[in-house]
């Protein structure tokens, strides 16, 4: 009897015995599919590897924005740059074929390492929103050192590592061989990861974004009441710190909920096709493609939103000598123009001159003017959230 099964599954899960479906053999898609997203890919990537390398530089060659909370948006810049290096071609490649190209290694390590770097990224961006709490609304409480910061970092590589393993665990490389073509895919345990899911996009979209509004939330409630007791005074010089806080923190919010929300709709309709064993559409497969493609977005605007906003790493961005030598020559090639153009003689020289050296003064009489104002205005140093919220630029 045991012989008689042994030998009926062997003959039913030979597939060399059958043709695969002719009409579903496609081998790649079409070259103008396959360009198209290739063209949208490369300048996102070449736009947010540029832009992780920068912040990363700025903050590892200069000594001023060595900060604690700096060193922790460099960890964040790190994943999102080795995620835009490594993730995006993978997922390309695993888009353009029918059958799975990057063997057994790549089954393993495609979703795992996609899942270490978004995690660690999102973790550091839950940490620098806390830091930037503990700054603004706690600032009785210890800070953030370089050695917590180190224990952070640590920390949050090893959360995403251990977060990732299911993905390398619970898929497997599987190879069919039927009379007319050979099947090679990458397949999941459908057991463990549409749970798993649900986890993940927990860690990745709702926790970080229940930290960030709670923290940012918090900080834009304690910005109006410093605004309040300052007006209570009737004292001209006007509050301009609570507009432009909330203005970040709209961006920082509406940008991580717009990239990040497809994804999770993604999770929960993976889960409605893993459980009704329905066939995979056309919009499905769109919309899957679209998802993917925002959360990479997402890794490339990251270093805008927390470096560039900054006025810190504007500033140290443009003392870059690169950047300075093309600036240079712009400028060169701009006062020769100039002085084609005009001929400007001497004369016209001097009253340049004269004229810069009175706006000079004037100006620098009401920077004066505007520091006495603001010292009579605070009897008491700790009673400004101008170093708090100033003294590393607020994101």
């Amino acid at each position: 009897m045991a012989d008689n099964t042994t030998n009926y599954s062997s003959i039913q899960f030979d597939f060399s015995q059958w043709d695969f479906p002719a009409e579903r053999i496609w081998l790649h898609k079409s070259i103008v599919n396959i360009s198209w997203k290739i063209c949208t890919f490369v300048p996102l990537i070449a736009f947010g590897l540029y832009g992780n390398f920068i912040l990363i530089y700025l903050i590892v060659t200069t000594r001023s924005l060595r900060s604690p909370t700096n060193m922790i948006i460099a960890n964040m810049a790190l994943a999102d740059f080795f995620t835009l290096l490594i993730c995006p071609t993978m997922f390309m490649i695993n888009d353009f074929y029918q059958n799975y190209q990057l063997g057994g290694v790549g089954c393993k390590l495609e979703g795992f390492l996609v899942v270490v770097f978004l995690i660690t990224a999102v973790l550091n961006l839950s940490a620098v929103s806390y830091d930037r709490l503990t700054a603004i609304v706690l600032p009785q409480e210890s800070r953030l050192t370089l050695r917590g910061a180190q224990i952070v970092i640590g920390c949050t590589w090893l959360a995403g590592v251990i977060l990732a393993l299911p993905l390398a665990i619970y898929r497997v490389y599987k190879v069919r061989i039927w009379r007319n073509f050979t099947e090679r895919y990458c397949k999941e345990n459908t057991n463990v990861l549409p749970k798993y899911w649900y986890v993940l996009i927990t860690v990745l979209v709702w926790l970080p974004l229940g930290i960030m509004l709670i923290c940012y939330t918090a900080i834009f409630i304690k910005l109006d009441r410093y605004e309040k007791r300052v007006l209570s005074r009737e004292h001209p010089l006007s509050v301009s710190y609570k507009r432009s806080v909330a203005k970040t923190l709209f961006i920082v919010v509406i940008v991580f909920v717009v990239l990040r929300l497809p994804f999770t709709i993604l999770v929960v309709l993976r889960a409605k096709y893993y459980a009704t064993d329905t066939t995979v559409d056309s919009g499905m497969k769109l919309f899957w493609y679209i998802s993917q493609y925002l959360m990479f977005v997402n890794a490339a605007v990251n270093p805008i939103i927390y470096g560039y906003n900054n006025e810190n790493f504007r500033r140290a961005y443009h003392q870059i000598s690169w950047i300075n030598r093309t600036k240079t020559k712009r400028i060169h090639r701009c006062f020769y123009c100039d002085f084609i153009k005009r001929k400007n003689t001497n004369n016209a020289t001097r009253n340049a001159v004269q004229e810069l050296e009175n706006e000079i003064s004037q100006s620098t009489a009401k920077e004066t003017k505007k520091l006495e104002e603001t010292s009579q205005l605070y009897g008491n140093p700790n009673d400004s959230l101008v170093p708090q919220v100033d003294g590393e630029g607020f994101i």
